[in-house]
């Protein structure tokens, strides 16, 4: 009975010892901000459940000063030549995530120009005559100060849908395809915020 209980507590501690390995190898890390995320996600929406893995990492600078850590997630994601990559993620289609979780603190307005700036730099002027709406709409969703730590969510789902979980709280979602492009195009655009190199590594090789 003895020998038995030893060896079942022996098992046990081994599968425990087997769970953590893998739990740890199912994260991917950040190295400039060494934030933490998971290798991969599950969302649902509308009935429709997504497995999406991570694509790759890089973090956001302000006049050297590390902003947040970011990491993107798509479904069924390409491998291949990056030009390739690119145009498949800024296509609707697949379920995508960004994460960002922020290295520092950030002011409300901060935020809100910052996105303004990203939003006029990478539409056209008919684009933005187009999501101009939305861009007010999305903008608005930031309403408060960030702190270290904090998180933001984004999702592009198929048909367009744009949603935002800012700290926790899940705004209204955007449809409009021509805005979901545009706000996947402030990182993965020939004119990205962070080495959008980085953040398809995964899937190129880099």
């Amino acid at each position: 009975m003895i020998r038995n209980a030893l060896a079942l507590t022996v098992a046990c501690a081994l599968l425990l010892l087997c769970a953590v390995r893998a739990q740890a190898q199912e994260t991917i890390t950040e190295p400039s901000t060494e934030k933490v995320f998971p290798a991969q996600v599950k969302i649902s929406d509308g009935g429709s459940e997504y497995a999406l893995k991570a694509t790759g990492t890089s973090v956001r600078k302000k006049f050297f000063f590390k902003v947040y850590g970011i990491v993107h997630y798509m479904q069924d994601a390409p491998k291949g030549k990056e030009d390739e990559v690119f145009k498949a993620i800024l296509a609707d289609g697949k379920a995508k995530q960004i994460t960002m979780e922020f290295a520092r603190n950030v002011s409300v307005g901060q935020i809100q120009d910052a996105y303004k700036e990203s939003f006029s730099k990478c539409a056209s002027a008919e684009e933005m005559k187009e999501i101009s709406p939305y861009v007010a709409q999305f903008t608005g969703y930031f309403d408060k100060d960030v702190k270290e730590n904090d998180v933001f969510v984004l999702r592009w789902l198929p048909g367009g849908k744009i949603v935002a979980t800012l700290i926790g709280k899940e705004n209204p979602p955007i449809v409009n395809m021509t805005f979901a492009r545009v706000l996947w195009t402030i990182w993965f655009g020939k004119d990205s915020i962070v080495d959008r190199d980085d953040l398809v590594g995964k899937l190129t090789g880099n």
